[in-house]
């Protein structure tokens, strides 16, 4: 049995943050199997009792860190899995957040998966710290709600490149890229390398994964079949869709988006599930 718990963040920080999360498995239950599918924003996670273990593709499991830093994933990278007593903690931040926040480029943390202190600095130790004395999810979101309060101060503006990637999207990728790059007043090959030495991948593989996380969330929702979620988003066709899903999910669409599954490392789209403005949303998943 797992215990889940979300929270919509403070309205100070939604342009940076998508939820915070807390997770809680339960001695005596099966063991709990997580895919690592690919993501656009940031995750930081805190480990605060049991640890996770790591199974990345091709490579030998190992023990999640306790402070812990996915950055954007384009592609999916194997499973977590989760066993006995597990207390987890953590932020889904947008897309362009930890640059916003605390100046670092998305390209730096392309792909990253792995300890969060050599990356974010001393800060997020303590909060560690403070996360793991905290009783309750309710104190825990307050103790991140006032840490990331401290780096509104310094809050950067989006780059020019950063403010077009909106309008990429859902819709034929080189269409699309060619319209930007001439509002933009640059050619299609000066747009395409700006873009990659901000984001460390092509401005095509942003429309990709952007489809992929909506493709998801729709289907989460269950507001329609996947014929029409693969019409809506602009893939060809379905066989389309299934490769993306493959690449980004590790499975088919159909398995992938099971009813009741977590298939993100911290449940993200839980709050897909709850209106905005609810506050703290709690539910049990067995």
């Amino acid at each position: 049995m797992e215990i889940l718990h979300s929270a919509v963040p403070d309205h100070r920080l939604a342009p940076f943050v998508r939820c915070l999360v807390q997770r809680e498995t339960m001695p005596g239950f099966a063991a709990i199997t997580q895919q690592n599918i690919a993501s656009l924003g940031p995750i930081l996670s805190f480990d605060l009792g049991g640890q996770v273990v790591m199974a990345p593709l091709g490579r030998r499991p190992y023990f999640h860190a306790q402070i812990h830093l996915f950055g954007t994933q384009t592609r999916y990278s194997g499973h977590a899995c989760l066993s006995g007593h597990v207390l987890g903690f953590a932020i889904f931040f947008q897309p362009f957040a930890l640059w916003q926040l605390v100046g670092i480029p998305l390209g730096e943390l392309v792909d990253h998966n792995g300890d969060a202190t050599g990356v974010l600095g001393s800060w997020i130790a303590e909060l560690w710290h403070k996360l793991g004395e905290a009783k309750t999810f309710s104190e825990r979101v307050a103790l991140a709600t006032e840490t990331l309060l401290g780096f509104l101060k310094a809050d950067r503006p989006l780059t020019p490149i950063m403010s077009t990637v909106h309008r990429l999207l859902p819709s034929n990728e080189a269409a699309k890229i060619y319209q930007v790059a001439r509002e933009s007043a640059m050619s299609v090959r000066s747009y395409e390398r700006q873009f990659v030495r901000e984001m460390g991948f092509s401005p095509k593989m942003f429309a990709r994964l952007v489809r992929f996380e909506k493709a998801v969330d729709m289907k989460r929702l269950g507001r329609d079949s996947w014929l029409n979620v693969s019409h809506d988003l602009g893939y060809f066709d379905q066989m389309h869709m299934i490769r993306d899903f493959r690449t980004f999910g590790g499975d088919t669409p159909g398995r992938l988006v099971l009813p009741n599954s977590d298939f993100n490392p911290w449940s993200r789209n839980l709050l897909s599930l709850h209106e905005p403005g609810l506050g703290i949303q709690e539910g049990n998943m067995e």
